[in-house]
């Protein structure tokens, strides 16, 4: 019975040294860093043509293969999209309900008194005019509205 006994805590102690994990020091290699994306320089010289100054620009690659820069521009979180020979196609610029543009809001507030602000873009593309899409809610509804740059809604 003692031999039985020493075996199987015998056995007991090697499965459990064998299915043991030892941490590895050092780098992990499931961990890896993010390699910066650099646009072309066509892209990036148009960038600095329409927003000159802004060095934080981030850079992802669409499907489509157009260039998208994400950026702050005047404390207002803004993507900028280019082809791939530095044309323009569509600036968007994010804004909560506190800092949309007080013609927006103003409006907003007039034809809708009861609606509350929830967030909205202002959209600038090559093909229409600039126009504001803020996402409301009134009486429980949730809408989205469409205003050009003076406030005026066009929907």
């Amino acid at each position: 019975m003692k031999k039985l006994t020493l075996i199987f805590c015998a056995v007991l102690i090697t499965s459990g040294i064998t299915f043991a994990q030892h941490k590895k020091s050092g780098k992990s290699s499931k961990h890896t860093t993010a390699k910066k994306i650099e646009a072309p320089a066509p892209v990036k010289d148009a960038f600095q043509q329409n927003f000159a100054g802004t060095t934080d620009a981030k850079w992802t690659k669409t499907s489509s293969g157009n260039w998208l820069a994400s950026f702050l521009n005047e404390n207002v979180k803004t993507i900028a999209e280019y082809n791939a020979d530095g044309s323009w196609i569509a600036t968007r610029s994010e804004y909560t309900a506190e800092n949309i543009p007080e013609s927006v809001a103003g409006t907003l507030k007039t034809k809708y008194p009861e609606a509350t602000i929830k967030d909205g873009w202002k959209i600038q593309r090559a093909d229409v005019a600039a126009y504001y899409k803020v996402n409301i809610q009134s009486n429980g509804t949730d809408k989205a509205v469409l205003l050009n740059d003076a406030g005026t809604v066009t929907e």
